[in-house]
């Protein structure tokens, strides 16, 4: 139960999902995840181009409601990154439990290699329950207007995961809204292509000892591309994303 317990976690809160945060309830350890993947996607979104993609990420408790987290992606030339070939993720969460609730808030920050005009911060709020063998949660995070993303953001989301008692099978999936105020369209692009959009998402998992594998299927819409821009690519939409993901 612990192992499909952090299988879930690394799915939602470190893949992308979704973008959703997702934070366990239950003591975490430090760990090291390694994932491979047939694409890199956020809400709906690639931020590869499009192609297969490795992603390194870390977790480290700090006290009972402190939390660090960092990840490392190739984007393999980006062009929603502005051809960024290495994506950088670094966040710092509070939680506290109440109840069966726990509730966390954060701030992330998105760097990019090379272009660090295109880096970006997020705050976030997050509320989950975790229910027998499910998990429940809703998600919001909020970049306020910066030149890098040409305007603000906001994000909102649900998502739920659930095991299979007695198996090595969980599902999850989830729904999530992005809108936002617009300076710079043609970077507004980066994160709302062709403006507000909804995502949706389902994944399944099989956990293997320290091996899971997985599959993700998410979509968008009205996030296709529209119009000239230098960040905006041919992969929203829909798109099956096979994966499988080494925990240390």
């Amino acid at each position: 139960m612990r192992r499909t317990r952090t299988a879930a976690l690394w799915a939602m809160a470190m893949a992308a999902t979704s973008g959703s945060e997702a934070l366990a309830q239950a003591v975490q350890s430090p760990s090291v995840a390694v994932e491979a993947g047939t694409d890199q996607r956020r809400r709906g979104l690639s931020w590869s181009d499009g192609a297969a993609a490795v992603e390194v990420s870390g977790f480290l408790p700090i006290g009972d409601s402190l939390d660090l987290s960092a990840a490392a992606t190739t984007l393999r030339d980006s062009a929603r990154h502005g051809g960024a070939d290495l994506g950088i993720d670094l966040a710092g969460r509070y939680h506290r439990d109440l109840g069966g609730w726990r509730l966390s808030g954060g701030v992330l920050g998105h760097l990019f290699v090379d272009r660090s005009e295109l880096d970006y911060v997020e705050l976030e709020g997050r509320a989950s329950y975790l229910i027998g063998p499910a998990q429940i949660g809703v998600t919001a995070a909020y970049a306020p207007s910066q030149d890098a993303i040409g305007g603000d953001n906001l994000y909102l989301g649900a998502d739920a995961w659930v095991a299979l008692p007695g198996t090595p099978v969980s599902f999850n999936g989830g729904v999530g809204h992005s809108s936002g105020d617009t300076d710079n369209p043609v970077r507004a692009a980066r994160l709302r292509p062709g403006g507000s959009y909804w995502d949706y998402r389902l994944g399944a998992e099989y956990v293997m000892g320290e091996l899971v594998a997985g599959l993700r299927f998410s979509t968008t819409s009205g996030a296709g591309a529209r119009g000239p821009s230098l960040y905006l690519d041919d992969n929203a939409g829909a798109r099956l994303v096979g994966y499988v993901r080494l925990e240390l």
